[in-house]
């Protein structure tokens, strides 16, 4: 056995070192723990740390023992031992016997008889932090107990001290990387926005979700008041749209001093006010200054923290950093909720411009539908005018004329029948399909049909009555915000009053006719002396021009290059094919086989004339050297056979099928006709003669008098953009082809192609030159004969 006296030195000893290497409360405590329980043996240990900073007596157990765990809805203030340690924390004391009763240890769970209990104060800095309880199951602790645990209360303390400051570092710290997060998220989120109308809203919820208490407000400056623009969270003393000046709430004085304000007190009388006759009072509050600039545009509030506490300086300065976020995102919007005004001004100035610049109905309308597209994001504008009490649909946007019997014209026809029933302007929305029963019925089936999901339809009146409806369309329930409807009003009151004089402009008689005269009239009189000068001189050298200078004249017309010769190669006798020398579409020589025949029985034939006809010139000749009658008749027997010899060969040279003209081989898979059985005269092959090619040029009818054979021509066809070719009219035709609209007379051009370029029905133009005349027959030829021919159909003479 161990001597007694340095048995706890020596634990101590090896406490302090595992002390040591645990870094954690709960890994220290439950060291102290395990150590308190084997120094006193068959016992349970628990370690308890107080926290001096709060008010109350705040205890917590840090580690116990696994025989023993605290009971459930512990109220510390009744545990009695931490409370006499709270009275006397310098002393240790002991519970034994009849001292100890069961509510000295009913704040904890233990399944075994307790024999003893001791309380032993862990102090630091002369202040109680903690301590060390220890119940025993078998005997009764003395003092030497408690002052065997003594060491290990005065390592503990310190080490427990020193791993509390370190996670509440840590903690601190994690919760400023958790912060900074959540300022770069909503940085991030503000910013992915620039559109006033969704930022508003998304600045309180998401500044709640940070900050994690009951309301967020934003109020925004309007004048010299502020509104509550958005808000998040729920706050029954203050409603969404509200304002409040200097001398109405806290809100506004805040505002006015421009400096941040928190109220942590709840009988504070601004708060008292504020929450004067609600269920849900305000207890404290925390309120920044949103900056622009230096110049304040609004204040970012929160209201009653969700743990119960009051807001303290590191939400105040945390809010400060989210309010400089917030203030900047407000000003990005704020930018380009001007550039966007910006831009609509500039494009009504536009606008108005060209509706001013016309007294064209139909220009006139063209222009209201097409060009506010830019900045008014609609996906179909129209307008419709009044006809003796009735709309008729009179311009489309995207489209230069009404094709009437369209599906979605005739849809939009019956939306505008029942527009024009309705005396004011409309601004109907269909957010989602439950909402179409709150439409009226031709709108709902508008809808429908079309895909659209919202419109506003403005009527165009003026002092004599309804001019017609102005009607914009888009899939967007939301398409038109504030600006966009100020935007249409404006123009629609400029389109009523241009519609209305185009409308009596029309009625001037003979307008149509007069008013190209009067333009070009006052356009003239607007001119200088000298410019009038200018136009005379060039109108007597534009008309010297065309009478005196010579111009090369040209006829133009289709050009196609006629069929070619096509030369059929056939068999002349019976036969099987045996070889095939030539493949398609390769060029081949007059005189080149093409390919052969099988000429074996053909062979056999010749060798057996041959033979015949030698044995028939041998008699012949024995016979006339003996002076025979016989010689006769053997020299006709002679000739025959020698004919028929001749005529054996003829068929053996037949049998190689050679290719009368140069050209190229035109018939498809030439090469699988080996082995197969020709009849006599059956075609083997066609070869295409390319030496040379006919170009037909159609002339029109009104130019057929012009054309000679004999003139030049030059000639670019579709297949070859980069090359021309030259030749001149062979023949004209005499008679005239039905063509395209009119009736053409063809030119035949020949042309060489020694290179096979041209082939049949490629296409191009062709110019024929007919020599030079004067600039004016040249340029004004066509237009004069057209007004010829129309004179002469409306009066003849």
């Amino acid at each position: 056995m161990p001597d007694v006296t340095t048995t706890p030195v020596t634990e101590s000893i090896d406490v302090a070192a595992r002390l040591f290497a645990a870094t954690s409360v709960a890994s220290r405590a439950r060291l102290l723990t395990t150590a308190a329980a084997d120094l006193i043996g068959d016992a349970a240990a628990a370690i308890y740390l107080f926290s001096s900073e709060a008010d109350t007596a705040d205890w917590r157990m840090a580690a116990g023992t696994s025989d023993i765990s605290l009971t459930q809805d512990l109220d510390w203030s009744t545990v009695a031992p931490l409370a006499a340690l709270l009275e006397d924390p310098e002393n240790a004391f002991i519970l034994a016997g009849s001292d100890l009763t069961h509510e000295h240890y009913q704040h904890l769970n233990i399944a075994r008889p307790v024999t003893s209990t001791a309380h032993l104060p862990m102090i630091f800095g002369g202040a109680l932090m903690g301590a060390i309880e220890i119940i025993s199951f078998s005997k009764e602790l003395t003092l030497e107990d408690l002052e065997a645990l003594q060491p290990l209360a005065e390592i503990g303390a310190p080490a427990l001290r020193e791993a509390s400051l370190v996670e509440g570092q840590q903690a601190d710290l994690l919760d400023s990387v958790h912060r900074m997060t959540q300022l770069y998220d909503l940085e991030k989120s503000l910013n992915a926005t620039l559109d006033l109308d969704p930022l508003m809203p998304l600045i309180p919820r998401k500044v709640i979700a940070m900050l994690h208490c009951q309301a967020v407000h934003l109020w925004l400056f309007n004048g010299d008041d502020l509104t509550l623009m958005a808000s998040a969270g729920e706050d029954p003393t203050v409603e969404l749209g509200a304002t409040q000046s200097a001398s109405e709430g806290y809100v506004g004085q805040m505002a006015e001093e421009g400096v941040a304000t928190l109220i942590t007190d709840p009988n504070d009388e601004r708060l008292l006010a504020r929450s004067s006759g609600n269920e849900y009072p305000v207890w404290t509050a925390l309120l920044v200054p949103l900056m622009q600039d230096e110049a304040e545009v609004g204040v970012l509030e929160a209201i009653n923290r969700d743990d119960g506490e009051p807001f303290d300086e590191d939400d105040e300065f945390f809010f400060g950093s989210v309010a400089e976020t917030v203030g900047s995102a407000l000003k990005n919007a704020n930018l380009m909720h001007a550039e966007r005004k910006l831009e609509i001004l500039e494009a009504l100035v536009h606008v108005s411009s060209e509706i001013t610049s016309t007294l064209r109905l139909e220009r006139l309308l063209q222009i209201i539908v097409n060009s506010p597209q830019n900045v008014l994001p609609f996906e179909r504008c129209s307008i419709a005018l009044d006809n003796r009490g009735k709309l008729q649909l009179k311009s489309i946007s995207g489209m230069t004329s009404i094709p009437m019997g369209d599906v979605q014209v005739e849809g939009l026809l019956e939306l505008v029948r029942w527009l024009s029933t309705q005396p004011e302007a409309l601004h109907l929305k269909q957010p989602n399909e439950e909402s179409a029963a709150d439409l009226p019925e031709p709108v709902a089936k508008h809808f429908e049909a079309t895909g659209y999901r919202a419109l506003y339809a403005l009527p165009l009146n003026d002092d004599q009555g309804r001019v017609g409806v102005l009607l914009y369309e888009g899939l967007d329930p939301e398409f038109l915000d504030l600006p966009h409807t100020e935007m249409i009003k404006i123009l629609a009151g400029q389109a009523t009053v241009a519609i209305r004089n185009a409308l009596l402009y029309r009625e001037v008689p003979l307008i149509s006719l007069l008013e190209p005269l009067m333009q070009r009239k006052q356009a003239l009189l607007r001119t200088t002396k000298g410019r009038r000068i200018g136009f005379i001189a060039g109108g007597t050298l534009t008309v010297l021009f065309l009478v005196f200078c010579p111009l090369p004249m040209r006829l133009t017309g289709e050009a196609t290059v006629a069929p070619q010769r096509l030369v059929s190669i056939a068999t002349p006798i019976e036969g099987n094919v045996t070889e095939v020398f030539a493949r398609e579409g390769q060029r081949v020589e007059a005189g080149q086989i093409l390919g052969a025949m099988n000429d074996f029985q053909w062979r056999t034939d010749l060798a057996s004339a041959e033979g015949r006809y030698r044995t028939a010139l041998l008699g012949m000749q024995s016979d006339l050297s003996h002076g025979s009658a016989q010689a006769g008749a053997d020299r006709s027997q002679t000739e025959y056979l020698r004919a028929e010899a001749d005529r054996a060969r003829a068929k053996i040279d037949n049998a190689q099928l050679r290719s009368p003209i140069s050209g190229i081989v035109v018939t498809p898979s030439l090469q699988d006709t080996a082995g197969e059985h020709l009849d006599a005269g059956a075609t083997f092959a066609q070869v295409l003669d390319l030496s040379s090619a006919v170009v037909n040029v159609a002339i029109p009818q009104a130019d057929a008098a012009l054309m000679r054979p004999g003139q030049t021509v030059a000639i670019k066809l579709d297949s070859y953009p980069q090359r021309s070719w030259h030749g001149s009219v062979s023949i004209v035709s005499p008679q005239a082809t039905a063509g395209d609209g009119e009736r053409t007379f063809t030119a035949r051009v020949s042309l060489a192609n020694e290179d096979a370029t041209l082939r049949a029905g490629m296409t191009g133009r062709a110019k024929i030159s007919i020599g030079y005349r004067p600039a004016g027959y040249v340029l004004l030829r066509r237009p004069a004969l057209w007004i010829w021919q129309t004179l002469w159909n409306w009066f003849g003479w």
